[in-house]
């Protein structure tokens, strides 16, 4: 039952009631950006599960900017690559989520730079002909001592050199391989090659700081390799060049 006290008011105001009960009515909820779809949870989820490997799943999906530039530069090999991404996103694009992984990731590189030890110095000599001219100087000299001594014994003959290496380039058609998995700890990685050992081969190929879990067998097309991930009872992601 409306009080005396408020059915006064609507008799006063019909139009202010009628205004409130349609916006109430027909204005829609308000969208995230546009209506883009968010991933930066599946983001947070993989890295915290050392599953960064997933991302490629969701790359091609990915429409903001902040969540492209997280996941290029969780997926980047090159370290300063990967922290000028990471600084992007956060001057540009700042994300309470994503936020917390940029700061965390450029946080373990710049330790990691300071606790590489430095080269050592080498010491070249002020003049390397010079000394080099003194050694076989010396050495000529050893020679003639040691045929005065032994007369009748003649040197060896001087071993010829080997013939020089020559390096050929790889082809630049690599077959194409399944990944299982990618990781910054081994333990994890040798952990997984052996689980999908039981259905098949799998091998750990380490790049940079991390450890990848491939499968053994290779395919000369992309359709043969995603055909073959289709029959495997867990997830991988088609490379190439591996």
């Amino acid at each position: 039952m409306l009080s005396d006290k408020t059915k006064s008011i609507l008799r006063k105001s019909p139009a202010t009631l009628c205004v409130a009960l349609s916006v109430a009515l027909f204005l829609p909820p308000v969208v995230h950006s546009a209506g883009e779809p968010s991933y930066a949870e599946e983001i947070r989820r993989y890295v915290a599960e050392d599953k960064v490997y997933l991302l490629e799943n969701i790359r091609q999906k990915v429409i903001l900017p902040a969540e492209k530039l997280v996941i290029d530069a969780l997926l980047s090999e090159d370290g300063p690559q990967a922290v000028a991404l990471y600084q992007k996103q956060l001057t540009q694009y700042p994300d309470p989520v994503l936020d917390q992984i940029s700061t965390s990731r450029i946080a373990a590189y710049s330790l990691a730079k300071e606790s590489v030890a430095p080269l050592p110095k080498v010491t070249i000599p002020e003049n390397p002909a010079k000394s080099h001219q003194k050694n076989l100087s010396e050495l000529r000299k050893k020679a003639v001592t040691l045929r005065k001594e032994q007369p009748k014994q003649e040197l060896p003959a001087p071993t010829a050199a080997p013939a020089p290496v020559t390096v050929t380039q790889a082809s630049a058609k690599r077959p194409f391989s399944l990944q299982c998995g990618s990781f910054k700890n081994r333990d994890n990685a040798e952990a997984l090659a052996k689980k999908i050992s039981v259905h098949a081969p799998a091998t750990i190929i380490q790049q940079g700081e991390f450890y990848r879990v491939m499968m053994k067998n290779h395919y000369t097309s992309k359709e043969e390799a995603v055909a073959a991930a289709k029959k495997l009872p867990f997830e991988t992601v088609v490379v190439h060049g591996l």
